[in-house]
């Protein structure tokens, strides 16, 4: 049996030119790059009722555009180079437009394994909700059509502790971020002028994700928040945030699940309630909503497809926008997005006064 075991050895060795390694070919590069191309059409009924609808004066419209998302970072040992370019051209019922911006672009340099910094463009990206995040005192609100799209950042510089554990803990970290506001920078975060400081306390216990956040600035603002997940089974997980203004009588939360069933439908359910209405332009602006996904991977066996459907609804109005739609994935990178969308209730709703009533919208990805 020895003797088998030399033989079939020495044949391995002799043969293993068939089989060699080119070490520079899976050597890990020091950079990685990636992004995606865009193309959309949007076929849009207009809405009669709408108090914008005079500025029309026509029953339908047309929109294009076209959009590249390229995202670049470098790093060595300790230090890492990060950025996101994000360049838009719009042709939105014949008026044409263009923009051309650094998403992200920072630096983070890491101290040793539990200590680093992060200076320049950033979105933070807390909280745990879906559709909106009421603890995102940091980050712009997510567009409800595309709650998953890239998001610009703002210029701060965020310092994090981490540190992993065995036991009940398995990992904290803290994170403190200063970030100011005025008229050249980060001029878009708030109307007033100010230095902005935040705090957020990070904590996974016994599989629970916990996160304890503080917002402060010197135009008298401060505010709490916190958020937790966790996976009750292993297709099930719910989330939920909680955001006050101290000192106020304003705060907002926000209670959701995730169910992934046998047969690979998954349901993303959120509650989100706020005291105080925000700006009427704004998404999510009334106090009360309940929001539905629902997405079924390769329908009728159709491989690289999925089908979704999407509700929001605003309580305390009851006007809805119901969103249904398929997507196929090609061999090439290339992904098709085709939905209609719908808006409805009476013309003094929020959903049932936009000036578009219906939208058959396209979009063609390509990955890199």
């Amino acid at each position: 049996m020895k003797a088998l075991h030399v033989i079939f050895c020495t044949a391995l060795l002799l043969d293993a030119g068939d089989y060699d390694f080119d070490m520079a070919a899976i050597e890990v590069k020091p950079y990685t790059l990636s992004g995606y191309l865009k193309g959309e059409a949007k076929f849009q009924g207009l809405n009669e009722n709408a108090p914008l609808f005079h500025t029309k004066k026509k029953e339908r419209m047309k929109s294009y555009a076209s959009e590249g998302n390229l995202k670049f970072a470098y790093f060595n040992d300790s230090v890492k180079f990060d950025t996101e370019v994000m360049v838009n051209y719009n042709d939105i019922d014949g008026e044409y437009s263009d923009e051309h911006k650094f998403a992200q672009l920072f630096v983070q340099y890491k101290f040793d394994q539990n200590h680093l910094i992060e200076v320049g463009k950033k979105a933070p990206k807390w909280g745990k909700g879906y559709f909106v995040n009421p603890i995102a005192f940091f980050d712009r609100k997510k567009d409800p059509n595309e709650p998953e799209a890239s998001r610009e950042g703002f210029v701060m510089a965020n310092y994090r502790f981490n540190k992993s554990y065995e036991g009940d803990v398995r990992n904290i970290s803290f994170d403190l971020l200063f970030m100011k506001n005025d008229t050249h920078m980060n001029s878009d975060f708030s109307n007033e002028e100010a230095n902005n400081f935040g705090l957020k306390a990070y904590m996974l216990y016994l599989d629970t994700d916990i996160d304890i956040i503080y917002f402060k600035n010197d135009a008298n603002v401060e505010k709490v928040g916190m958020d937790i997940s966790k996976n009750l089974l292993t297709n099930l997980e719910i989330h939920g945030e909680f955001a006050k203004t101290i000192g106020k009588d304003d705060y907002a939360y926000l209670v959701g699940i995730k169910y992934l069933t046998a047969f690979e439908l998954t349901i993303t359910s959120e509650y989100f309630y706020q005291k105080n209405q925000s700006a009427r332009n704004e998404p999510f602006f009334d106090h009360q909503y309940i929001m539905n996904k629902l997405s079924q991977k390769e329908p009728l066996d159709i491989l690289y497809s999925s089908l979704y459907y999407k509700n929001i609804y605003n309580i305390d109005d009851k006007s809805m926008q119901n969103s249904l739609g398929i997507t196929y994935s090609f061999k090439n990178n290339m992904l098709l997005d085709i939905s209609y969308n719908l808006n409805e209730d009476r013309k003094t709703s929020e959903y049932g006064s936009k000036l578009v009533q219906d939208t058959l919208w396209t979009k063609l990805y390509w990955y890199f």
